[in-house]
């Protein structure tokens, strides 16, 4: 049965470095289906678009290509040259979603902004694009999740629930390998 579509407009904002550290939590043979995300996020209504906003450093080749997959998706991926080797941390890419989610919404783009980061910092912005009559719904997973965000915005997705990873493709063909052993095995094939 197919959902009805509604007519409020959604944007979904993604801060990247935010869900990588978290997915990171989960395993690194765990991989983050970003499609399956934004279309649960969703739901039934209308998406206008969905960004991701990441760091770009120099040689970091995996971060390079996932910016290209996404983009091949349909993303449109906003990225600052920014990264601090010293401290190994992104800058600008926070102010950047900020202003992403506010021109956004002063230009009357959405009814509804989806911000996918547990990061205290887009606070300030969530209640200023309230104030201008939007919702703000946030997504994002308990353990990096700011408690102030989560109680702050009209919607919590608890991201911990939302069936958006997979196995990484190296991963996948071992347990293929191993299933496959595991059941040829004399003992394993009388028992099926």
């Amino acid at each position: 049965m197919m959902e009805e579509k509604s007519n409020e407009r959604v944007m979904v904002f993604i801060d990247l470095e935010n869900v990588v550290k978290a997915v990171k939590e989960f395993g690194n043979d765990i991989r983050t289906d970003f499609e399956e995300m934004a279309r649960v996020l969703v739901g039934g209504r209308t998406l206008v678009r969905t960004f991701v906003f990441d760091g770009r450093s120099s040689g970091n080749t995996t971060r390079t290509a996932l910016h290209v997959m996404l983009r091949e998706q349909g993303f449109r991926v906003v990225t600052r040259k920014s990264y601090e080797k010293e401290t190994a941390q992104q800058k600008e890419v926070d102010v950047a979603m900020a202003c992403g989610i506010l021109s956004n919404a002063y230009k009357d783009n959405y009814d509804t902004a989806i911000i996918v980061s547990g990061d205290r910092d887009f606070r300030p912005v969530m209640e200023e694009v309230q104030g201008l009559g939007k919702k703000v719904e946030v997504a994002g997973f308990s353990e990096s999740m700011s408690k102030v965000l989560s109680m702050s915005c009209d919607v919590f997705h608890n991201m911990d629930t939302v069936p958006l990873f997979y196995l990484a493709p190296e991963a996948m063909r071992y347990y293929e390998e191993f299933v496959s052993e595991f059941f040829a095995m004399p003992e394993m094939a009388m028992a099926v």
